[in-house]
């Protein structure tokens, strides 16, 4: 009786210790693979996709109204490159619950094009927004922008409004 008790001791000792252990490793890998994800826009790297999202992901830019799995993803970079060609994409807080991650960041960018105050030439704006992201096996799987796309052109509003 007592070796049957210690050998149930060392299980559930050894399973608890068990998944200890995989819980940092995988409550880690979420906010990594959303890091890389970011590291991958900023470095206008799209083949990056290939391993960083699953074949059936979907990215949805709520603002711009995009909605895609990884090759229009590809694309609407390429589109977003063109007018922000120094965009940057700055995470300033990352939460994770199990398969989710969520963040908060920062975007910076001098753009040219049509714009909710008219066309404008390398205007350099900023804004805040959220990402919420679904991991599945390492890879994301769904992953959506929330923002006020307006809000980047807060201070050109302004400064037309005092002219």
């Amino acid at each position: 009786m007592a070796r049957m008790l210690t050998v149930a001791s060392f299980a559930l000792l050894f399973g608890a210790c068990a998944a200890r252990e995989e819980t940092p490793a995988a409550s880690n890998d979420g906010k990594q693979v959303l890091e890389a994800y970011v590291a991958a826009w900023n470095s206008h790297d799209s083949t990056a996709f290939d391993t960083l999202m699953t074949a059936d992901a979907v990215h949805e830019d709520i603002a711009q109204g995009f909605r895609g799995g990884p090759a229009e993803t590809k694309a609407f970079m390429r589109g977003l490159i063109a007018i922000e060609p120094d965009f940057k994409w700055t995470l300033t807080d990352v939460y994770e619950s199990g398969s989710h991650v969520a963040a908060e960041w920062t975007w910076t960018a001098t753009y040219t094009g049509d714009s909710p105050i008219g066309p404008v030439t390398n205007f350099r704006g900023t804004a805040r927004g959220t990402t919420v992201a679904e991991i599945e096996n390492g890879r994301i799987k769904r992953v959506t922008d929330y923002y006020d796309n307006a809000s980047f052109f807060r201070k050109a509003v302004g400064d037309s409004a005092r002219n």
